[in-house]
C-alpha cells in the first residue's frame, strides 16, 4: 500500500478549519506544524525527494529493476491463473470473477477483472446494463471501505456551477428533505473520510469507513444526494450567491454580495499563486473545457442562475455519466445491489455524448501573454516580482497508442528536471539568482485528459524574464544531447519502489482519486494500479534504446509548437481593485432596483434566515449509536521500553511495515541559549540540505534519494500530560528506508548529524534563505488561519509562543531581513545555525530513541541505531555563564491576550479566539474536547458559514496544550465573527442547549478523529513523542465516553463565558478602518505597526 491521492481539487465540501484541528495533538505529531517550513521546503511543496506519483497514485516496483525489467513486463503480461487460495477472502471473491457474469440480479455485467499482486488486490470493472454507469471494484484485505461517484463535470465559462452544484446537492434530497444531510452525517458517522470535490473536469463525491454499518448508512445518503438532491432556490442563494441587505430587513440600508463558494473563492482565488495558476491553464488551454475556472471566479459566480444550476444537474448528474469506484472487504454483491434499489434502476440509459471533453486544438506556434497578478504580501525584492513560466501540453491520454508509458516516462523526467538540489532546473534557475523559487504550477500534472509541462521563476525582475526563458530552452537542449544519468534514474527507481512499500491508511482513497482523471473519459480504470508494468517496460524501454531520454525531450518538449509562456506582473493594487469593482457592480444593481424588487430581497433573505434558524428533523438520518459502535477499551500497540547497550531510552514497535525500518532520535534543546530560538527551525530544515564534510550537497541529495525514504529533522515539544513539569523542547533527527539499506541509511545520519557543512556553502545558504522568505512571504495570506491561531495562542501560552516565534510572522520577519540583508544574513545565519549543531548534536542531548519495524527487522536496526549515537560527540557545548536560556524563556513567560489584527492582501479574513484551559489529564480536559465537537456542529456551523456566510468556522480544545480556540475560515467578516465565538460560549453554557442527542453526535466527531486507522510506523508515535501511555490514554478515552451534557455545560461556564479570550485576526486591509474603532492593533504582515493614512 502507499501514499493516497494526489489529485488537484478546486474545491472541497469538509468543514476546512474545523476538520484540520479536530485531533489535535491527541495522537501528537512527530513535529509541530511550521506553516512557513510548509511553503518553503521543497519536501513539502511537491518539488521535494519523495515518493513518485503517478494519476494520483505512487509508483511501485516490485525488484530492483536492472535486467529484471523485461522479465517482470513478460511475467505481468502472461500472468498465470490466481492462486485464490493464498489470497485474502475479499481479494479471492473478486479475483474468482469472470468477464460475462452477471452480479446484483442481473443488473451488472462484468467486464474485465484483473489480480494486481503488488498490491494485493484483484479490481474488476463492470457495467450497468440499464443506464451504461461503469463500476470498478477493488477487493482488498482492508477494513477502510471506500465509496466514491464521480460525474463528468464540463464547465464552458467561469461561474462555478460545477462547484455550486456540489455544494448544493449535499443540502438536502428526496429522501432526506432537510436542509444538511452531508454536515449532519458527519456527526453521526465515524467516517475516515466525508467530502466532496470538484475537479477541472469532474466532480466525485467519496467517502471511507471502517465501520459496515457505517459505509451502507452513508451509501444511501450519499446516493440519494448525488442523483436526487432537492436544488432548492433557498440552497441556491446560501451556497452559491446571493443579494442581500446589510441590515437584512432594511431596504434603505447598504446592498452586499454574498454565499458561501462565492466567499470561498474569493479566499481560494486571493493569492499570486492562484491567479499565476489560472492565468497557465486558459493559456494552455484556450478551446476546451479546462479554458474555464470549474471553482469558479467570483467576478462571474454572481451570473449563474437557479436555472442554469438545475439545468446542468440534469444533463451532468445521470448514471449513464456516471463512474463508481468502490473498496475494501465488504461484499461487492451487496453495495450493487442497495445501489440498484436506491439509485441506478430508478434510470434509463442517456446518451451524454455532448459532455465529451474535445481534444485541445494545438498550437503551430508558441504563444506568450502578460497578466497582472496580485503582488504577495511581503517580499524581500519590491523590484523582483514577477513570475514567468514555459508550459507544454503534452500527452493525450485518451487517444495516444503509447500513452501510458509516455505518461510515466514523463513523470520521471519531470523529478529528474526539478526535484532536488541534483536536478538540472534547480541548477540551471533556482541557482542563477534570477529568481526566488519556482513558479506557482511548476511540474508535470496527469490529472487532466491531457497532460502537461510547467517551468519557471517568481520573484523575478522584468528585465529578466528573458534570461529565464533561454534558461529553459539551453536546459532542455542539453538534455537532449546528453541524456539522464543512469544513477539519478536509479534513484528515482529506487523512490518509486520505497513508494509501494509504505503502508498507508488512505490505499483506496488514493485509488479512488487516481483512476477518476482518465476515466471519465473513457479511458482506463485501473491506470492508478499500472505502476509495475510502466516501471517495467520504462526500464525495457531505456535497455533497448540508449537515447531514450534524448528522443523523449526533442519529441515532447524541443519539437512541440504547443508552448505557451506567461509572465504574471504584480500589481500590488490587484485586490482593492477587485473591491473596488465588486462595489461598484453592486452599487449599480442597487441603483437600478425597483421598490418590488428591493422588496424581494428582503422577503428571500428573511426566508432563508427563517430556514436557517429553523429546527430541522435530523431523526430522518441513519446514526450509529456510539455504545454499540464505539468501545470503550484503547487500541494497544505493544510498545517495548527498554535501553540501548550505551543505557539510552529506547522503544521498540514491531509492526507490519512491510519492510521499511522507520528510526528517530530525540535531542533534548531545553538548555540552549533562548537567542538562538529564532534560528532553530533553519537547522532543522538546513541540516539536510548544505552537504557534509565527505559530500557536497547534491551528492548528500543524491544518495538520500538512492538509499533512504528520506532523512530529516524536526523541531517539537515534549509537554507534561498534568503540567508537573516544565516543557521539554528537543530536535528530532529521522530516517526511512527499505530492511536492506539501513546500515546506509545510519550512515547518512551520522554523516549528517557529525559533519553537517555549516560554513563555506555560502551561495547555497543564500539561495535557501532567499526561497524560505519568498515563500513565507507568499504564503501569508493562503495560510491565514494558521497565523492567526498562532498569535492568539502565542499571547497566553509559552508553548504556542515558542511555536509562533520559530514558525510564525516573527518568523516571516526574519526571513525577509536576513534575505534582503544577503551576505550579513547568511553569515549571521551559518554562525547560528553552527552554534546549534555544537550544542544539539551530542550524546549527552540524546532523550530517547525509537524503532519501527517487522519484528525481524528491528535488532539489526537497533544495532545500527546503537552505532549512530556512539558516532555522536560526547558532549555538546553548554550555554555561557548566565546567558538566558529556553528553558527560562519559556518558565518566565507572562502572557497577555492579544486583539491584533494583520493586514495582508486578501479579500477575506481568518478569525481566531483563543482561551487557555487545563492540561490533557485534568477531569475536565475530556469534556472541553467533546465540547469543541458540539458547539461546531450544533451552533457554530449554522452561524458561522450558513448566515454568515464563511467557507468554515468552527471550535476545538487541544488537550496536550490546554488551549481552547474559536476559528473562521475564508469569512467575510471579521468582528461580527468574534462575537458569534462568544454568542457560541453563552449558547453552551445555558440549561438545555447540550442535549444527549447532541453529546452522541460529539463523541461520533471526536472518536473518529481518536480512532482514524493509523499506519503501522505511526503505532507508538504518541508514547515517543509525548509519553502518553496506555494508562493516560484509557483514562482520557474513559472521562470521554462517561461524559454528560451537564458536565460540557460547566466546562463552556467555567472556561469560556466572561473570559477574555486571545483575539487574532489575519485578513482584507479593507476592514482595518472598522477594527481600529473597536481598539484592535494593526499591523502590516511583518508586524509592523500600519501606518496612519
Amino acid at each position: 500500500r502507499q501514499h493516497g491521492a494526489r489529485i488537484t481539487m478546486i474545491a472541497s465540501r469538509t468543514l476546512v478549519c474545523a476538520a484540520s484541528t479536530l485531533a489535535s495533538r491527541i495522537s501528537p505529531r512527530f513535529q509541530r506544524g511550521n506553516t512557513v517550513r510548509a511553503l518553503a521546503s521543497g519536501k513539502a511543496n511537491g518539488i521535494g525527494r519523495r515518493p513518485i506519483l503517478i494519476g494520483g497514485v505512487a509508483g511501485v516496483t516490485t525488484a530492483q529493476m536492472g535486467n529484471l525489467g523485461n522479465q517482470q513486463a513478460r511475467a505481468v503480461e502472461a500472468a498465470p491463473a490466481p492462486d485464490t487460495a493464498a489470497m485474502a477472502p475479499a481479494v479471492a471473491a473478486i479475483a474468482a470473477l469472470k468477464p460475462g457474469a452477471k452480479l446484483a440480479d442481473g443488473a451488472f455485467e462484468v467486464l474485465a477483472v484483473n489480480e494486481v499482486p503488488e498490491y494485493n488486490v484483484a479490481c474488476v470493472e463492470l457495467v450497468h446494463l440499464k443506464t451504461g454507469a461503469r463500476w470498478m471494484h477493488c477487493g482488498a484485505d482492508d477494513p477502510n471501505n471506500v465509496f466514491n461517484v464521480a460525474f463528468r463535470t464540463t464547465p464552458t465559462d467561469d461561474t462555478g456551477v460545477a462547484h455550486i452544484l456540489e455544494h448544493t446537492a449535499l443540502c438536502g434530497s428526496d429522501r432526506y428533505p432537510i436542509r444538511d444531510p452531508f454536515f449532519n452525517m458527519l456527526r453521526r458517522s465515524l467516517s475516515t473520510f466525508m467530502n466532496a470535490m470538484t475537479a477541472a473536469d469532474f466532480t466525485c463525491y467519496p467517502f471511507s469507513t471502517m465501520n459496515e454499518t457505517d459505509y451502507y448508512n452513508l451509501l444511501g445518503v450519499y446516493l440519494d444526494a448525488a442523483f436526487f438532491p432537492k436544488l432548492s432556490r433557498e440552497d441556491f442563494l446560501q451556497e452559491g450567491h446571493r443579494l442581500e441587505f446589510k441590515d437584512m430587513e432594511d431596504k434603505n440600508s447598504q446592498l452586499e454580495l454574498k454565499g458561501v463558494v462565492f466567499n470561498e473563492m474569493k479566499g481560494a482565488m486571493g493569492s499570486q499563486a492562484a491567479r499565476f495558476n489560472r492565468a497557465l491553464s486558459a493559456t494552455l488551454f484556450p478551446t476546451s473545457t479546462y479554458h474555464h475556472n470549474s471553482g469558479g471566479d467570483p467576478v462571474s459566480i454572481p451570473t449563474l442562475t437557479h436555472e442554469d444550476l438545475t439545468r446542468f444537474h440534469a444533463t451532468h448528474y445521470h448514471p449513464s455519466n456516471a463512474r463508481v469506484f468502490t473498496y475494501g472487504d465488504l461484499p461487492l454483491e451487496r453495495t450493487l445491489a442497495k445501489s440498484q434499489e436506491l439509485a441506478l434502476g430508478k434510470f434509463d440509459r442517456i446518451d451524454v455524448s455532448a459532455l465529451d471533453v474535445a481534444d485541445e486544438r494545438r498550437l503551430t506556434a508558441p504563444v506568450k501573454v502578460e497578466v497582472p497578478i496580485p503582488a504577495d504580501p511581503v517580499v524581500p525584492d519590491p523590484n523582483k516580482q514577477s513570475a514567468v513560466s514555459v508550459a507544454y501540453l503534452m500527452v493525450n491520454q485518451i487517444k495516444e497508442k503509447e500513452a501510458e508509458l509516455e505518461n510515466f516516462a514523463l513523470t520521471v523526467a519531470s523529478d529528474l528536471l526539478l526535484n532536488g538540489p541534483q536536478a538540472y532546473f534547480h541548477e540551471t534557475l533556482l541557482e542563477s539568482g534570477l529568481g526566488s523559487g519556482f513558479a506557482p504550477g511548476t511540474g508535470y500534472s496527469s490529472s487532466r485528459r491531457e497532460t502537461s509541462f510547467a517551468v519557471g521563476l517568481k520573484g523575478v525582475a522584468e528585465a529578466d524574464v528573458p534570461k529565464v526563458e533561454a534558461q529553459i530552452q539551453g536546459t532542455l537542449e542539453r538534455i537532449a544531447k546528453e541524456g539522464f544519468p543512469k544513477e539519478r534514474v536509479d534513484a528515482i527507481m529506487h523512490q518509486v519502489e520505497l513508494g509501494a512499500a509504505k503502508v498507508s491508511t488512505n490505499f483506496g482513497l488514493g485509488v479512488a482519486f487516481g483512476a477518476m482523471g482518465t476515466w471519465v473519459h473513457g479511458g482506463d480504470g485501473m491506470k492508478p494500479l499500472k505502476i509495475p508494468v510502466l516501471a517495467a517496460k520504462l526500464q525495457a524501454a531505456i535497455d533497448a534504446d540508449s537515447k531514450y531520454w534524448q528522443k523523449l525531450i526533442q519529441r515532447r518538449f524541443l519539437d512541440n509548437s504547443h508552448r505557451v509562456t506567461v509572465v504574471g506582473v504584480a500589481d500590488k493594487d490587484y485586490d482593492s481593485k477587485l473591491e473596488e469593482a465588486e462595489k461598484k457592480k453592486v452599487a449599480e444593481i442597487e441603483k437600478s432596483l425597483t421598490e418590488e424588487q428591493k422588496d424581494a430581497i428582503v422577503k428571500e433573505a428573511v426566508a432563508l434566515r427563517a430556514s436557517q434558524d429553523g429546527d430541522q428533523n435530523a431523526d430522518i438520518l441513519p446514526t450509529l449509536k456510539v455504545s454499540e459502535a464505539v468501545p470503550r477499551e484503547i487500541k494497544h500497540w505493544n510498545s517495548l521500553i527498554t535501553k540501548t547497550s550505551g543505557g539510552f531510552d529506547l522503544q521498540i514497535d514491531a509492526q507490519p511495515t512491510n519492510g521499511i525500518t522507520f528510526a528517530n532520535l530525540l535531542l533534548d534543546v531545553s538548555d540552549l541559549p533562548d537567542r538562538l530560538v529564532p534560528y532553530l527551525d533553519l537547522f532543522a530544515d538546513f541540516i539536510t540540505e548544505l552537504g557534509t564534510k565527505t559530500m557536497d550537497y547534491k551528492a548528500l541529495a543524491q544518495e538520500e534519494k538512492l538509499k533512504t525514504g528520506g532523512i530529516g529533522a524536526g523541531v517539537d515539544v515534549q509537554q507534561s500530560l498534568d503540567a508537573s513539569a516544565p516543557p521539554r523542547v528537543y530536535v528530532s533527527l529521522s530516517g526511512s528506508a527499505l530492511d536492506r539499506n539501513v546500515p546506509a541509511m545510519f550512515r547518512l545520519m551520522a554523516d549528517v548529524a557529525t559533519g553537517a557543512k555549516w560554513a563555506g556553502e555560502d551561495a547555497r545558504l543564500g539561495l535557501l534563505l532567499s526561497r524560505r522568505a519568498a515563500s513565507a512571504g507568499a504564503g501569508v495570506s493562503q495560510n491565514g488561519l494558521s497565523y492567526a491561531k498562532g498569535l492568539a495562542n502565542a499571547s497566553i501560552d509559552p508553548v504556542a509562543a515558542l511555536d509562533y516565534r520559530t514558525a510564525g510572522l516573527p518568523h516571516v520577519a526574519l526571513l525577509q531581513r536576513l534575505s534582503r540583508e544577503k551576505e550579513a544574513g547568511v553569515e549571521e545565519v551559518a554562525a547560528a545555525l553552527a552554534e546549534i549543531a555544537a550544542y544539539a548534536l551530542a550524546r549527552n542531548r540524546v532523550m530517547r530513541c525509537r524503532i519501527s519495524a517487522k519484528p525481524e527487522a528491528c535488532d539489526p536496526a537497533v544495532k545500527q541505531m546503537e552505532a549512530f549515537i556512539d558516532a555522536l560527540p560526547p558532549r555538546g557545548a553548554d550555554a555561557v555563564g548566565d546567558e538566558l536560556t529556553l528553558a527560562q524563556s519559556l518558565a518566565s513567560f507572562s502572557g497577555a491576550p492579544s486583539k491584533t489584527f494583520v493586514a495582508t492582501p486578501t479579500q477575506t479574513n481568518y478569525c481566531a479566539a483563543s482561551y487557555l484551559t487545563v492540561p490533557y489529564s485534568h477531569p475536565d480536559s475530556a469534556p472541553l474536547f467533546l465540547l469543541g465537537q458540539a458547539m461546531s456542529t450544533s451552533f457554530l456551523h449554522r452561524e458561522i458559514r450558513e448566515k454568515g456566510g464563511a467557507y468554515g468556522g468552527g471550535a476545538s480544545a487541544a488537550p496536550v496544550e490546554g488551549v481552547f480556540v474559536f476559528s473562521s475560515y475564508r469569512d467575510p467578516n471579521t468582528t461580527a465573527t468574534v462575537e458569534t465565538f462568544e454568542k457560541a460560549a453563552a449558547w453552551a453554557a445555558k440549561e438545555g442547549n447540550l442535549t444527549q442527542e447532541i453529546l452522541e453526535e460529539a463523541w461520533l466527531k471526536a472518536f473518529k478523529a481518536i480512532d482514524a486507522p493509523l499506519a503501522p510506523q505511526s503505532r507508538g508515535a504518541s508514547l515517543f513523542t509525548n509519553l502518553m501511555d496506555d494508562e493516560s490514554r484509557q483514562l482520557f478515552r474513559d472521562r470521554l465516553l462517561d461524559c454528560t451534557p451537564g458536565r460540557m455545560r460547566e466546562c463552556a461556564e467555567k472556561y469560556l463565558v466572561g473570559k477574555t479570550p486571545a483575539l487574532a485576526i489575519v485578513g482584507n486591509p479593507a476592514s482595518v478602518p472598522d477594527v481600529k474603532k473597536a481598539g484592535w492593533t494593526c499591523v502590516d504582515a511583518e508586524g509592523n505597526p500600519l501606518k496612519e493614512e
